[in-house]
Formats: structure tokens, sequence, C-alpha cells
């Protein structure tokens, strides 16, 4: 897995903010969607926290879409008026939802890392699950520099 995601890589991975999750339904229709997402050096987890929804965690449609195809796409990028700034991480990966039932020392080490990177989740309920994502492929990009593919 390490020589999946180079340094450089992780670097901008640990500085990003927010991804955007994309999955297919069974329609093959893609969906995508803003996340926060913590990076523990081999995968990726997002929280299926409490903020305000108008349905349950378990019937989300990016957690129903991964129960029925388990894979993902997520992008990490920056944006910049001065385009020499510019660059993105593409992560193809298989996705899962870890739920507290099941691995609740794994779900605690990721809330402390969550509230590491977005104190707002002090205050905000972490929830039971969240979902956890292996890369299996890593395409990578920064302007004036040639696309890298591991």
């Amino acid at each position: 897995m390490g020589t999946l995601i180079d340094r450089r890589a992780k670097d901008m991975i640990i500085r990003a903010r927010v991804a955007r999750l994309g999955t297919v339904d069974c329609y093959n229709q893609p969906y995508v969607i803003p996340v926060v997402f913590v990076f523990d050096g081999a995968y990726f987890f997002i929280p299926l926290d409490r903020k305000t929804k108008t349905v349950t965690p378990g019937e989300l449609r990016r957690v129903k879409n991964i129960e029925k195809n388990a894979k993902v796409a997520l992008i990490i990028d920056k944006y910049s008026e001065a385009w020499e700034k510019l660059w993105f991480i593409m992560i193809m990966g298989r996705a899962g939802i870890i739920e507290n039932k099941d691995q609740i020392a794994l779900l605690k080490e990721i809330h402390k890392m969550l509230i590491t990177k977005y104190p707002q989740y002090k205050s905000l309920g972490m929830g039971e699950s969240c979902i956890k994502i292996q890369p299996l492929k890593v395409t990578s990009w920064k302007n004036a520099m040639d696309t890298v593919q591991h």
C-alpha cells in the first residue's frame, strides 16, 4: 500500500480539507458529493456523522451505493487562480462501511483523527459508522509536471 501513494502525494492529502467522493448507483449513474476525510497512511475514512440529514446514515445514497458496488473514486484537489499551483489526486478504491458494533476500537481511533483535523467534531456527534476506502490505484497531477500513475 505504501507504494501507491508517494510522500509528495501524502503531504498534499494531509493538508487537504475536503474531497469529493464518487459512487455509482444501481442504475450505473454517478453520484458525487463533497466529504471530509482522514487518511491513516493506508486507508481513507469518511465519517457518517451527526450533521443534519434527511435520512439515517444507513439510508444515505452514498452508503446504499457502496453496499451495492464497492468501487469508488475519491478526488482530492486544490484550485487556485494561479494555475501553476493546481494539483489533484484521484484515488480509485474499494469502500466498505465500518460500524460501531463491529469495530469499536478502530472507530475510536478514526474519531480521534477526525477531531484533530476538524475541531468542529468536538461538539458535533461523530456517528456510529464511517466509510473506509482501500486505495487500489492512485493518479496524481500537479501543474507543470507530467501525470503520474501508481
